[in-house]
């Protein structure tokens, strides 16, 4: 990693307390999920007023009250699991990456797929910029983007195989100040289709700055614009707490 690229995400990951953050393990999120994808893929109104809960210090994760009050999630990588109000495994899922080969942005979801979906790319957006510092993270400086008049910087994060994430290859923009506003990727899990989020309405929880308005978009390619009808996936966050 060259020094200037280094500079920069020292500065980003200070921007969002990183300092603060390292004093935690787990961060708790109560938030409000929606967008097109859900209806999409067969679950309308899974993710209203759920609870994430997530590990600072791997791929962990659980949810509360998704699909209907009283359920439960657990995801790691390479398994994941729906669990009712008693206790009782609704559904399992092993490998569960292997599960989407072929899908499309139209292809049907089972329970299991949407807990998988929805805890890596969550844990994902939770722990950023934090995890640019995860083992094997490629990180490389492009040049600045200019999204509505304000000049944003940019950085290349590519991370390591068996990962969980959309895509291996993740671009991610800064303002001056060296907070997140816009995160392109690629999700494998929708056929690689294009996408965007837009981040807005920071706050500062515990000493960790996040953005809690969160839209996600189709992105084009081909210019690096994004329509902002219709949304893909909307992503109010009410309250965050770190433990």
């Amino acid at each position: 990693m060259t020094t200037s690229t280094q500079q920069l995400v020292n500065k980003v990951i200070a921007a969002h307390g990183g300092a603060n953050a390292a004093n935690f393990k787990t961060v708790k999120i109560h938030t409000n999920i929606g967008g097109v994808v859900w209806p999409i893929k067969g679950h309308n109104g899974a993710l209203a007023d759920v609870e994430f809960t997530g590990s600072l210090t791997e791929q962990k994760s659980s949810w509360k009250n998704l699909f209907q009050p009283g359920y439960t999630s657990t995801f790691e990588p390479g398994k994941v699991q729906l669990i009712d109000e008693t206790g009782k495994v609704l559904e399992e899922l092993v490998n569960p990456r292997e599960s989407f080969k072929g899908h499309t942005v139209e292809t049907p979801w089972t329970r299991a797929q949407l807990v998988y979906f929805s805890s890596y790319a969550t844990w994902n957006y939770a722990t950023a910029p934090f995890n640019f510092l995860v083992p094997g993270v490629e990180i490389n400086k492009l040049e600045p983007w200019n999204e509505k008049g304000e000049t944003l910087t940019r950085l290349e994060v590519i991370y390591p195989d068996g990962f969980a994430t959309h895509s291996k290859r993740q671009v991610f923009y800064f303002d001056e100040t060296g907070l997140l506003k816009r995160h392109d990727y690629w999700p494998v899990v929708l056929g690689g289709s294009s996408a965007t989020q837009i981040i807005e309405g920071y706050k500062e929880f515990q000493g960790v700055k996040t953005g809690t308005r969160r839209n996600i978009y189709i992105l084009n390619d081909a210019d690096n614009s994004y329509q902002t009808d219709p949304v893909l996936v909307s992503i109010d966050i009410l309250d965050v707490s770190f433990e």
